[in-house]
């Protein structure tokens, strides 16, 4: 509950990250985690382009406290997800964007792309589905 774990599953290498707090939630993205903590949310990346590098370092530091449902980290944002709305934060802790559904958000799926251009599928609880872009402003719907 205090320090993370990772084991890389090519190598069987493991690496412990000691947070030495409770840990709330863990998001991992490509070379990049974020650790959420009670009071802080701390990105972890990796220290070099080798793919069997393990060396984890604290990137950047968010000092806020964030109850948030889900947590989901990309190449250079947090993207919190809270009962009806998304917020897409900088690693420095500033609000770069917010998206506001009609109904409770139950499923986000990040997928991949160019850095800060990455998109993510929303499921909402009235079964609509949309792709939102995180340097775009509206979701596109996808099935309603």
């Amino acid at each position: 509950m205090t320090d993370v774990i990772i084991q890389h599953l090519v190598t069987e290498t493991r690496v412990k990250i000691r947070c030495r707090d409770y840990i709330k939630k863990i998001a991992i993205y490509k070379d990049r985690l974020a650790v959420q903590l009670p009071e802080k949310i701390i990105i972890y990346s990796v220290l070099a382009d080798d793919p069997f590098d393990m060396k984890y370092k604290a990137h950047k530091k968010i000092n806020k406290r964030i109850d948030c449902s889900n947590l989901f980290v990309t190449s250079h944002h947090l993207i919190l997800v809270f009962e009806k709305k998304i917020q897409l934060l900088a690693f420095s802790g500033i609000l770069v964007r917010e998206w506001i559904f009609e109904d409770t958000v139950r499923f986000v799926k990040i997928i991949s792309g160019p850095p800060k251009q990455e998109s993510m599928i929303v499921g909402l609880a009235n079964g609509v589905v949309s792709r939102v872009f995180i340097d775009n402003a509206f979701p596109v719907p996808i099935v309603r």
